[in-house]
């Protein structure tokens, strides 16, 4: 009997070891917050064995606890909301450590104790230094020793340096959006493009990589190169940028030269992937191959250049310019179907249509005719 007890506590140890080896590699590979939480709440299976598991975030808006990426819940968890002092989670917070309920369906302070599955609660308060970031909650059959509630904290403790990491990396994303976005505008404003070109324009094209189906990694290049494309710009004079009438054959080969300038001027920024580049050399080549700086043709040309291209082309159309009014989006809508298979990629144009513009938001407010 003895000898067969130790084995069980050895083997269970040996899960738990390699449990918390599986948890740590999974929220190291964690680069955003969801990522972070969904892993937090599927290990608690693992390590704790969990029926039931949710990340309750704290959000200083509200000054309420918000169900995160639940594990095992009915789809009805995902709305809930706890006000401050309401349920047994709130409890966890203010005793600053574990808390262990038995059966959670007959205490009368849970809140939801109808939604789980299992008898016995466990509830992990999550801190970064004194700022509070949630609790986690877990549920099973049977009762939680303190051995499982150090396990917790180990869990818990894990997972706050993978919230802090993600929010580091945010942080700096964020704060690099803003600066391209930033000299986004600056580059129109010198154009004289309309306002809100750039941050429309980027607003169409993610819609269509959504669309699309693109990876996070490629809507990133998509929205930077975006932001960016006409970054070469500033290297072309006033005079021809700026020029009210048509330009002559050397103004023109100056400013169709912005493409290429601006790709070698990106490539100074750290950070922006091949991706980007590419759309800010080939966001102006043209799907009949009449296009520059390179003359490509067809897929040929990169996808996120020709998503691009579509959404530029639209903006521009329904806005007004100092030699243009505004077209209608009846009109906009037509020119884009003519230049499909011409100018621009016909199954972007056909995704555009039917997808992206017709949505609530992406339809800018413009006369109903062409004056």
């Amino acid at each position: 009997m003895a000898g067969r007890a130790r084995r069980a506590r050895e083997s269970r140890r040996t899960r738990e070891l390699e449990a918390l080896v599986q948890i740590t590699g999974a929220l190291r590979d964690a680069r955003d917050m969801p990522a972070v939480i969904a892993a937090m709440n599927s290990m608690s299976h693992v390590l704790l064995e969990a029926r039931q598991a949710v990340y309750m975030r704290y959000d200083p808006g509200t000054d309420s606890l918000i169900a995160s990426s639940p594990y095992g819940f009915a789809e009805t968890v995902r709305h809930v909301r706890l006000a401050r002092g309401q349920g047994l989670t709130w409890l966890a917070l203010t005793a600053r450590d574990v808390m262990r309920v038995n059966d959670v369906r007959q205490d009368p302070r849970a809140v939801y104790r109808h939604e789980t599955r299992g008898r016995a609660g466990l509830f992990a308060p999550m801190f970064s230094d004194d700022r509070l970031l949630g609790v986690l909650v877990v549920i099973r059959d049977p009762p939680f020793g303190e051995h499982d509630a150090q396990l917790a904290r180990t869990l818990t403790a894990q997972s706050v340096t993978a919230i802090e990491r993600a929010e580091r990396i945010q942080s700096i994303q964020d704060g690099r959006e803003g600066i391209l976005l930033a000299l986004g505008r600056a580059l129109e404003a010198r154009d004289f493009e309309t306002h809100g070109h750039t941050e429309r324009v980027v607003n169409l094209a993610l819609a269509v990589g959504h669309e699309l189906g693109l990876s996070d990694a490629h809507l990133a290049a998509l929205r930077d190169g975006a932001y960016l494309h006409d970054l070469g710009k500033v290297q072309i004079p006033d005079a021809v940028l700026l020029k009210p009438g048509p330009l002559d054959d050397r103004e023109w080969k100056l400013m169709r030269s912005h493409s290429v300038a601006g790709e070698d001027l990106a490539r100074h920024i750290p950070g922006l992937s091949p991706q980007a580049l590419t759309l800010i050399r080939h966001h102006h080549e043209r799907w009949d191959g009449r296009g520059y700086p390179d003359g490509l043709s067809g897929s040929a040309i990169p996808l996120l250049a020709r998503i691009f291209s579509v959404c530029d082309v639209f903006d521009a159309l329904t806005s007004a310019r100092p030699y243009k009014p505004a077209w209608s989006v009846q009109d906009a809508v037509g020119e884009l179907t003519r230049q499909a298979g011409q100018g621009l990629d016909p199954e972007v144009v056909e995704v555009f249509l039917s997808r992206v513009h017709s949505q609530p938001g992406n339809r800018p407010e413009v006369p109903a005719s062409r004056p």
